[in-house]
């Protein structure tokens, strides 16, 4: 089998640019698997969960493809004693794309609206509600992302694991090079044709509203106090320790 990893984070415009390869119909079926709400069930197994991913994200001419945040690699360790991309990539032919987003405020307070109003995607029927204004909470999605990118980047680079690097804000006017990057991963040719989504951009004024209070609050507010809650940190030595399948330490020795 090839399959190719989306690795990311929630809000990184993951969602829209697989929708647009997705629709190809061959290029794999880019989806947060490691949820098992995605996925349908509760593997027993790591083969059985593996196995899943790749029947839910293949497509008939055997090719997969899986989106995968730090927490989900986590998540197969604890829960199944194994490291989900370091086996994908000892057992099929895999590619890699790290996908970022530049602009990490607006990836913040994206998260925090869907994560308060469940609306993660635009056709959700959550998805226009505006919660409530939440400084703490945008505060700790930022912390998040920048650990979940340091993560993806110590990672890729302690495996010495060759990728591909896009940023949402370059693919905007022009998504060609991420499907072309996925079609070149997966051994397919660059489908000739219009890619289409049903995804919106969830981006509006209140987002613009929230930007600027918080660069007000972030001024005169205390951020170290709204750091997430006591977590492994993110590190090369917590890395080393979790592809050696170490328990990783959360506070200073």
């Amino acid at each position: 089998m090839k399959g190719v990893a989306i690795l990311t984070e929630a809000r990184s415009g993951s969602e829209w640019l697989g929708s647009l390869a997705n629709s190809t119909g061959l290029l794999g079926n880019s989806a947060e698997w490691l949820d098992t709400a995605n996925l349908g069930f509760k593997p027993k197994s790591f083969d059985e969960l593996l196995s899943a991913v790749i029947d839910r994200g293949g497509t008939a001419n055997g090719r997969f493809a899986v989106k995968l945040f730090p927490r989900h690699l986590h998540w197969s360790q604890a829960k199944h004693g194994a490291d989900f991309l370091a086996e994908c990539v000892r057992r099929h032919t895999m590619g890699l794309i790290l996908l970022e987003r530049r602009d990490r405020l607006r990836q913040a307070i994206s998260y925090c609206r869907a994560k308060a109003s469940g609306g993660w995607r635009s056709t959700m029927d959550r998805a226009d509600l505006v919660p409530q204004y939440d400084f703490a909470g945008i505060c700790r999605a930022y912390f998040l992302i920048e650990q979940s990118y340091a993560f993806w980047e110590a990672y890729l680079r302690l495996a010495d694991l060759p990728h591909d690097h896009f940023f949402y804000e370059d693919l905007l006017d022009d998504p060609r090079p991420y499907v072309a990057s996925v079609a070149r991963q997966l051994s397919v040719e660059m489908p000739d044709c219009e890619f289409k989504t049903n995804l919106r951009l969830q981006r509006d004024t209140h987002t613009e509203e929230w930007v600027e209070r918080f660069q007000d609050d972030a001024r005169s507010g205390d951020v170290l106090a709204h750091l997430p809650e006591q977590v492994a940190p993110r590190n090369f030595e917590n890395l080393t320790r979790f592809l050696l399948k170490k328990q990783m330490r959360i506070g200073q020795a």
